[in-house]
């Protein structure tokens, strides 16, 4: 409730207190063209206006347009972001961006159009970047505090996704469908991100919307994860650093609701999945998942819907909650393994939510927590993935015209073979950013290439056997340590120009981690095994695909999400990599090859190569 601070009466909705509270000041917010009489209410004043200008033989006032008028400044407009207000706001301060508010409204023909792309990887909203580091010099930049990983970008250009009803059916519904944007006109994920919590949005609270629409099931499993927390918390020891450090049930339940559970995840699914892609959210049943996979998704939605102030939870949560994750990863080192990948879920879910905890943390900035994921934590999950033979994972039925029960089984198979991928791109960050020595070699994946995101986020077996068609036109791909051996070879243009029909952003992507990784290894003592000749070549062949590639995307007007659309700045880095380290007199911290836990040599080195005296 909202109580007048003069006369004490209170409303459920903070726009009707400001609305009385103007009854205090006696000024007059509208009034009527044709006769000058001022009204306190807007709509009273309209009213009166429509029956003023027939009184007066004059035409009727114009019709307000529909939905709130633009408060925000141009800049945040655009990006659809929270402002401030302020002149100018802090966002395009920190941003290093002129903030203005003098532009109106733009017509819907120049909006860009955030309808569902060919693809749901994809955006039709161009990258904004005018250099070749672009991403990367944001990343290592000091001065950014929040959202290193560019996490709030990716959100604004992906399209809204929500939970699929069927799930709920047994139960109470999560929401109803589309029930955010029924009490909140307009309501976006996107719009949350850089937004407190804590007040309403737009001028609408979600405070209003009725407890009889939520999971009683869900609000079950929130407690059991409020329980585990607190419990972990407690065997962490963290008491010895006074009580105000523990996690509480009091704490923890104006976070752990079924309300937010909703927008969390469909916050995630907006954001950090496009760069982590390795849930299937068709499938994805909240009520079902086990207890580390639904923690690592609730918490990275609620990372990414924070205030410029800060998250909206304290990170000590964030620490117990992958304290216990990685419990739970390390409690499956004593179970037997099941060899069919539909009877590995509940091991693969732990090593999701470890992938999801280990990539959140790695975005919060602390040094500390980096040093633990880099050496402790990120081991555990190699090491894991390679115990349960996942890098050696391989489709054993083809995309095809599939009945559900087949298209699950695909599923399933398609995300071991992600996670094998995307915890070797977890590696390569580690290389590429910190310097850290790779856990995984290129050669032991032995698994197959992963699906296009199209195909992998097809809504149902119709939406994928429509896709698997065109799918399996082009040539079958071997291997990812079959092809980056054949990148490797001289000898091998035939048979990459036949395999690069068949690429997409993803695949490039991996093959350039994977090309880091090897040139880490060669500068580090491996050159007597392979020459830097040889990656330089390889990297060559890599960017010629890269540009077919490119020029069909670019003809379509579309352009990748998360980091595939930032795999050509890796291929910049590691040219000057590899040209600064077999010149003589190189003094750069960043090819000392020394692990290290903050971003300032890469940074360094980055703005050594965007410098005038480039070697």
């Amino acid at each position: 409730m909202f109580q007048c601070s003069q006369c004490n009466k209170s409303y459920q909705r903070k726009s009707h207190l400001l609305r009385h509270e103007v009854t205090h000041t006696g000024a007059s917010c509208s009034s009527c063209p044709y006769c000058n009489k001022s009204f306190l209410k807007k709509e009273v004043a309209r009213r009166h206006s429509k029956i003023c200008a027939k009184k007066h033989n004059q035409p009727p006032p114009v019709a307000a347009k529909p939905g709130r008028k633009k408060q925000s400044c141009d800049e945040c407009f655009f990006a659809k972001t929270a402002c401030d207000r302020a002149s100018p706001c802090s966002r395009c301060q920190s941003l290093g961006k002129q903030c203005s508010f003098g532009a109106q409204t733009p017509s819907t023909e120049n909006i860009p159009s955030m309808s569902p792309s060919p693809s749901p990887s994809v955006s039709q909203i161009p990258q904004r970047r005018s250099d070749p580091f672009f991403f990367l010099a944001h990343f290592t930049d000091p001065s950014i505090k929040q959202d290193r990983l560019a996490i709030a970008e990716t959100a604004k250009c992906s399209t809204r996704r929500h939970l699929d009803p069927i799930y709920f059916q047994q139960e109470e519904p999560l929401l109803p469908h589309d029930s955010l944007s029924a009490y909140m006109p307009g309501f976006s994920v996107a719009d949350l991100f850089l937004q407190p919590l804590s007040t309403p949005i737009g001028q609408l609270s979600m405070e209003f919307i009725p407890e009889s629409t939520f999971a009683s099931r869900l609000s079950n499993r929130l407690s059991e994860m409020m329980m585990i927390l607190v419990d972990t918390s407690n065997s962490m020891g963290l008491a010895n650093a006074g009580p105000q450090n523990q996690l509480d049930m009091a704490e923890l339940n104006s976070l752990f609701t079924t309300c937010n559970l909703s927008v969390f995840i469909s916050a995630f699914f907006q954001s950090l999945h496009w760069h982590l892609p390795i849930v299937h959210f068709p499938t994805f049943d909240p009520a079902k998942v086990s207890n580390p996979l639904l923690l690592a998704i609730f918490l990275a939605g609620a990372t990414y819907a924070t205030s410029q102030d800060g998250p909206v939870f304290a990170s000590r949560i964030l620490d117990v909650a992958e304290e216990y994750i990685f419990r739970q990863l390390a409690n499956l080192s004593s179970t037997p393994f099941p060899s069919s990948a539909p009877y590995l879920l509940p091991s693969l879910e732990v090593i999701q939510g470890a992938l999801i905890i280990e990539m959140l943390q790695f975005g919060q900035g602390e040094t500390g927590t980096r040093r633990r994921i880099r050496i402790i934590r990120h081991p555990c999950v190699i090491s894991t993935v390679r115990s349960l033979g996942i890098l050696q994972s391989k489709r054993s039925l083809t995309p095809d015209m599939c009945n559900d029960e087949t298209w699950r089984a695909l599923i399933a198979e398609e995300v071991c073979i992600r996670i094998a991928c995307w915890a070797f791109l977890a590696d390569g960050f580690l290389t590429v950013c910190f310097n850290n020595h790779p856990a995984l070699s290129i050669f032991e994946m032995d698994c197959q290439f992963p699906w296009s995101s199209a195909l992998f986020e097809a809504e149902n077996a119709s939406s994928f056997n429509e896709m698997a068609a065109s799918y399996t036109m082009g040539r079958p791909l071997p291997s990812l340590r079959e092809f980056i051996t054949r990148l490797l070879d001289e000898n091998a243009t035939d048979d990459l120009i036949q395999w690069s029909r068949s690429l997409v952003g993803e695949h490039l992507l991996i093959l350039i981690y994977a090309m880091h990784s090897l040139a880490f290894q060669a500068r580090t003592g491996l050159f007597g095994w392979i020459s830097t000749n040889s990656i330089k070549r390889a990297a060559e062949n890599w960017r010629s695909i890269w540009d077919s590639v490119s020029s069909i995307v670019g003809k379509e007007g579309i352009h990748h999400l998360g980091y595939p659309k930032h795999a050509e700045e890796l291929w910049w880095l590691l040219t000057a990599t590899l040209d600064r380290a077999s010149g003589r007199n190189v003094n750069l911290r960043y090819l000392d090859n020394a692990a290290t836990d903050d971003l300032e040599s890469l940074n360094n080195f980055i703005r050594d190569i965007k410098g005038p005296n480039r070697t």
